[in-house]
């Protein structure tokens, strides 16, 4: 396929997000106070690599990738990779704001969901059961370009590639283990993120990771967060740590967020840390609205314990339970049952700062298995939270 030159303007749109850059590259600018210093996201971005401009050509021979369009272009510094990114996932939340590409989800069209890859190109997943056509290509493709012109954008990479579904982590009381020696599963008071916790709905439990203590805005009580699928969505369950069983109780399921996949549960015996695995517990030093291209996190549940990858990408759209999410991100590496609700989190200068919540699992490019979780910028705005930070 004939690949066009990729050409974009120089002024920097900002994305809604707590981290912006302003438009002198090394001048960058936090929103939001007490999230990030403006010298720990200089540094981070800096470390960013640079962009392939063949990415496209190499991913068009993956068995996955349907069809590829535009050129990702050529981009050697971490500061302007982070505004490629950024002004490209304008088009993902611009797109989602203006409900145009809802005509397109599965069963009706193709889509699965829709986003930005880390790589530097607009990410199209569609269902492999749907027989797509030319003309759902074609109308897609004008959906992204007419948003891509209003940000000086032209011959945008594309790519659209089969995805499978997203596998949710919680599991049922019998599904992991209960032994009492696991670190993750001992009785701990005051509450911590990254240990584990049971939502109870009648005659039904679901097994979890408990995300991070949080306080709710409009009161200031404290509380933690979990999944909202480890809740089935509701309201007004009962949570125990580390399982169901009698003084276990630990508060009850408060608010579900909308289209997303996060609960918070007042409970006012916690503590702003999170545990690492192995019985390590750190303090949580501060949060990330969500992941950035190049970064390393890392995620703590209870199953499968800490395990670290590579931020991959943001997506749109995809279904959890039925729900519909407005965002979610991915990183390299896989969970399992029991992990929902676990903190996904970034290590540098010797601090530690929440970046998200486990959620599911799916696998990209066919066959590179990948953790999903909800990015703390969307938990916190969902359910009107603040981290606990120490």
């Amino acid at each position: 396929m004939f690949l066009t030159m990729f050409l974009i303007s120089t002024v920097f749109v900002p994305v809604a997000s707590a981290e912006t850059l302003s438009e002198g590259a090394d001048d960058i600018e936090v929103a939001e106070l007490g999230l990030i210093t403006s010298e720990e996201l200089n540094s981070i971005i800096k470390q960013i690599p640079p962009t392939d401009p063949h990415i496209l050509e190499k991913m068009s021979e993956n068995e996955s990738a349907l069809r590829t369009y535009g050129k990702v272009p050529e981009i050697t510094t971490g500061t302007e990779v982070y505004k490629w990114f950024n002004t490209l996932d304008c088009i993902r939340v611009n797109l989602n704001e203006n409900k145009e590409m809802k005509p397109y989800f599965y069963p009706a069209g193709p889509l699965v969901a829709y986003g930005t890859h880390a790589d530097g190109y607009f990410w199209i997943i569609v269902d492999e059961r749907y027989d797509i056509k030319n003309e759902d290509f074609d109308a897609i493709v004008d959906l992204i370009n007419k948003q891509a012109i209003k940000l000086n954008i032209k011959d945008v990479p594309i790519i659209f590639s089969t995805g499978t579904p997203i596998n949710i982590t919680s599991a049922s009381i019998n599904q992991v283990s209960t032994s009492s020696v696991d670190p993750y599963l001992v009785y701990r008071r005051p509450i911590t993120g990254g240990i584990a916790l049971t939502i109870v709905n009648g005659g039904s439990g679901a097994d979890g990771t408990i995300g991070f203590a949080a306080k709710r805005n409009s009161d200031n009580a404290n509380g933690y967060v979990t999944t909202g699928h480890t809740s089935w969505f509701q309201t007004g369950l009962p949570s125990y740590q580390p399982i169901y069983g009698s003084g276990n109780q630990a508060g009850t399921v408060s608010k579900i967020g909308v289209n997303t996949d996060a609960a918070f549960i007042p409970y006012s015996n916690v503590t702003a840390r999170i545990h690492t695995g192995g019985g390590n517990f750190v303090n949580v030093a501060g949060y990330y609205s969500g992941g950035i291209s190049g970064m390393t996190l890392t995620k703590s549940g209870r199953a499968s314990g800490s395990v670290t990858g590579q931020y991959i990408g943001v997506l749109t759209g995809q279904t959890i339970g039925g729900h519909y999410m407005d965002k979610i991100e991915l990183m390299t590496t896989t969970c399992t049952s029991g992990d929902s609700g676990g903190p996904v989190y970034a290590y540098y200068n010797g601090n530690y700062k929440i970046v998200g919540i486990i959620c599911g699992w799916t696998t990209v490019n066919q066959s590179i298995p990948a953790t999903v979780y909800i990015p703390c910028g969307e938990v916190t705005s969902k359910l009107g939270v603040t981290p606990l930070t120490a």
